[in-house]
């Protein structure tokens, strides 16, 4: 399977790519470049595509949280595209069938530029599907190519975009996307002019409070509290020189290891199946569920989809119960597959720990010695990570907080780890020695 990728190298060099910079970026120009690429993707979501107009169904409406998109706009799919093809890729790596060595930078560059490449193919083949489900109604076949094209070079631009943020923004454009998209809803949801918070302040002025419209906002912040809390907690494994003697120092493992990532791979996967489900629905193929008022009824698509708020949940709890342990394990899943492809494994980072010429202390400073004893961390706390946040994940649905549970969850993940970064930032910019150890 290797050579097959192999043979793409001709096809992958004439992929246009964003230039590396040429110089070291300013903290300064990085927040400039992130906050550019934030400004064209909320402008490119005020640009409806070329369509005679239609009631999108209800089916889309989780597929537009997960995926950052706006329906009916430009980035109507997203980055649908993009995470559908890392969980290609991912489930490639993880069974064995791509065998691939990321420690050797041209299998890490081969695996990326195949993804980049699958990712610009399913962006038409999803707009396909967009199209086929009949999100924007019955077109004429010359209208339905049209849309086609649009949906598709929109998803294709915000692929360039996440790349521009990675190489001269802060964190990715994946987390900046979902992240801008929430928060935008929350924002909306509590204080525009049909938001929650003045709705329940309008009650309660009648003397006849709604609980139910204080519930999504008090939901929101019990998730905001979890994250903020579960990203807190870390291992510390001490530290050794091994030339100066009396240096010591503290590598922190976090308790949330594997950051977001199986979170936004399983929540795309199963914004996938829904899709595909309807889609083939449509085609009259059932074989993922049936669907009715454009959402899943019966079958794997709906013991996929997210039971939202308590009442879904009290409505029928062996839904949300199968829903859960579906969530936990792909999750699980999904995180020991990027730990080992994102550099994250123990091996890696016994790598990075022995460049600086440390050694876990009480223990031979050998490369095997480090890699064997991080191993006994690394691999537990990825499971158990994992596992919360799938669990997390599935609760803030129930709670029924704005913008999504998944939504929130991520959200809050990504803006805590972004404020990490620019922090990182700022004490490498002050302290330029502090810098290139950072980088090591």
């Amino acid at each position: 399977m290797k050579d097959v990728l192999k043979s793409l190298v001709p096809i992958l060099e004439k992929i246009p790519e964003v230039d590396n910079p040429i110089k070291e970026l300013s903290f300064t120009e990085k927040l400039k470049w992130t906050g550019l690429v934030l400004v064209l993707y909320f402008i490119m979501g005020t640009i409806d595509i070329y369509t005679a107009g239609a009631q999108i169904p209800a089916i889309f409406e989780f597929w537009q949280t997960i995926t950052a998109s706006r329906i009916g706009t430009l980035i109507t799919l997203g980055i649908g595209p993009i995470v559908t093809a890392g969980i290609i890729m991912q489930l490639l790596v993880g069974a064995k069938i791509l065998e691939l060595d990321f420690s050797n930078p041209e299998d890490r560059a081969l695996f990326q530029g195949t993804q980049k490449l699958l990712s610009i193919i399913l962006s038409f083949v999803e707009a396909a599907l967009f199209v086929g489900a009949g999100a924007f109604g019955a077109l004429s076949p010359l209208l339905a190519l049209l849309v086609i094209i649009q949906i598709a070079l929109g998803s294709i631009a915000l692929i360039y975009l996440d790349e521009i943020v990675s190489k001269y923004g802060i964190g990715s454009g994946i987390g900046l996307f979902i992240a801008a998209g929430v928060s935008q809803t929350i924002f909306v949801g509590t204080f525009g002019p049909e938001g929650y918070l003045w709705k329940f302040l309008g009650s309660l002025m009648q003397g006849a409070p709604e609980i139910q419209y204080i519930l999504p906002i008090l939901g929101t912040i019990i998730v905001f509290l979890m994250v903020v809390y579960a990203e807190s907690l870390r291992v510390e494994i001490p530290l050794a020189h091994g030339r100066i003697k009396g240096l010591v120092a503290r590598y922190p493992i976090k308790f949330v290891y594997v950051s977001n990532m199986p979170v936004i791979l399983t929540a795309a996967l199963f914004a996938n199946i829904q899709l595909w489900g309807y889609a083939l629905y449509k085609l009259g193929i059932p074989i993922l569920g049936s669907y009715e008022g454009g959402r899943a009824i019966s079958g794997i698509a709906y013991y996929l989809s997210t039971p939202y708020g308590i009442y879904s949940v009290l409505a029928d709890p062996i839904h949300a119960i199968i829903y859960m342990i579906a969530m936990i394990i792909f999750c699980v899943i999904f995180g020991i597959f990027w730990v080992e492809t994102s550099g994250l494994d123990a091996k890696s980072m016994a790598q990075r720990i022995s460049s600086l010429n440390m050694a876990i202390k009480g223990f031979r400073k050998s490369h095997k010695a480090i890699e064997q004893r991080l191993k006994r961390y690394i691999f537990p706390i990825t499971v158990m990570s994992s596992a919360f946040v799938g669990f997390l994940a599935a609760i803030a649905n129930f709670i029924g907080a704005l913008g999504g549970g998944t939504g929130v969850l991520l959200t809050v993940s990504i803006v805590y780890r972004m404020y990490e970064q620019i922090i990182r930032e700022q004490i490498a910019e002050l302290h330029p020695i502090i810098s290139k150890f950072l980088k090591k």
